[in-house]
């Protein structure tokens, strides 16, 4: 299945159905720190549910387990493909004539 980039992700509804569909998240891109902190969880479950990891996940919910050793549980590109930034004109240069 292709790949799909989620610009202004939010929570990741979104990228829900996408993953759900089949496809595979390349990133998610969200300027609310909150929301990037759902769309690492959600990442982190998918990895764990698909590497039969998934009482990790269920420990996180039951908070037997603080969040840094959760996100520890996956391989680090998993979180880092969740990129807090915000998209504004602010963010690139118009070359002249544009």
């Amino acid at each position: 299945m292709p790949n799909f980039l989620d610009l202004f992700a939010g929570a990741g509804g979104l990228s829900e159905g996408f993953i759900q569909a089949g496809y595979t998240p390349v990133a998610h891109v969200e300027m609310d720190s909150a929301a990037c902190y759902t769309l690492k969880t959600r990442a982190a479950f998918h990895w764990l549910r698909a590497h039969d990891q998934l009482d990790i996940y269920n420990r996180y919910l039951n908070r037997e387990i603080e969040r840094t050793v959760f996100y520890n549980s996956v391989p680090e590109p998993v979180l880092s493909a969740v990129l807090n930034y915000e998209i504004s004109d602010d963010d690139y240069q118009l070359s002249e004539g544009e």
